[in-house]
């Protein structure tokens, strides 16, 4: 069925089997290829359902600017769905050094207004891994001040916004539609947390031995512990805090290294698979579980396109 929007193609994303990547694992690994949604990440399903769900509260009206904070791929997304829908969108973009360069571009030929807010420079990191949930925090500050001083500001909020868990209800939907309902394991990185908590509630309902496992890059200064508080204010914590209050959702929560996360994105590019950095990570940890559960069923999602990582390869939630 043809399309009326560019906006009514996001999502329904496929579900493949790897190959010669998991050749040497007596189990079914399967990714998600959401970086063929149209602005190239699954933050497409995100920024949607956030600005209609703003819309149909009466909080976003024509007049009224989008903002957030991003380490690139919600702020391409927004770029896109809200330029679609006349909004003016401002970004601020907190990525280091030149990690952001693509993200950039693409989001200004979306339409955006790009206000770059470079935390400290790649060079200087130790673990050249990026936790977004940490270097947006200034630009979060910048989003929140603004909307405090004008009417005609909204700002996203995707750290917190219900609508980010919401809007990955269906991504959890489809990939019981597409596996018959047969998941065991369920692998993702943790950016904001909406990836994983929405599509870890839905699998979990259907069946509560889905183990679900996290990923933060091994640069995160919080560790993000099932079970365990996590910080919580006005620009921070969010879905995370709430994610690892609710017993049994999430299972285990590793980190993965720059090198490591990049290394594996380049054996996905040689299966055919042209997703980012965050997708490599996920690949990783999804085959080290298939190696733990012989004959079971291990998904995980290919968060974006490559396209992003051009001027530098590293791994950014």
């Amino acid at each position: 069925m043809a399309a009326k929007n560019i906006l009514d193609v996001i999502g329904h994303t496929p579900l493949i089997k790897l190959g010669r990547l998991a050749e040497h694992v007596k189990a079914n690994v399967w990714a998600k290829l959401e970086y063929v949604n149209p602005s190239g990440s699954l933050k497409d399903r995100i920024a949607l359902t956030m600005i209609k769900e703003a819309e149909a509260e009466g909080i976003l009206k024509p007049g009224v600017s989008i903002l957030e904070s991003s380490t690139g791929n919600t702020g391409i997304a927004l770029s896109f769905v809200g330029c679609q829908k006349g909004y003016s969108v401002i970004i601020y973009e907190t990525t280091p050094g030149k990690i952001g360069a693509e993200k950039r571009k693409i989001m200004n030929s979306y339409g955006a207004d790009v206000r770059s807010l470079p935390p400290e420079e790649l060079k200087k990191m130790k673990e050249k891994s990026v936790a977004g949930a940490e270097v947006e925090l200034p630009g979060r500050q910048m989003c929140l001040d603004l909307e405090k001083s004008h009417p005609n500001y909204w700002w996203a909020r995707q750290f917190s916004n219900p609508a980010n868990v919401f809007a990955h209800h269906e991504t959890g939907k489809e990939i019981l539609e597409q596996t018959n309902g047969k998941v065991d394991v369920f692998v993702a990185s943790i950016g904001t947390g909406g990836t994983l908590k929405g599509i870890a509630e839905v699998l979990k309902e259907a069946n509560p031995k889905v183990r679900v496992v996290g990923i933060q890059p091994a640069s995160s200064k919080v560790p993000i512990i099932p079970g365990q508080p996590y910080p919580q204010n006005e620009i921070s914590g969010g879905i995370i805090a709430e994610m690892v209050q609710v017993k049994n959702l999430i299972d285990d929560v590793v980190r993965v290294g720059d090198e490591e996360a990049v290394v594996m994105t380049h054996n996905l590019w040689r299966e055919g698979l042209f997703a980012g950095v965050s997708s490599g990570a996920n690949v990783l940890v999804a085959l080290q579980e298939a190696k733990k559960f012989e004959g079971s069923n291990v998904v995980t999602v290919l968060p974006d396109s490559a396209d992003r990582y051009f001027t530098e390869e590293h791994y950014v939630t």
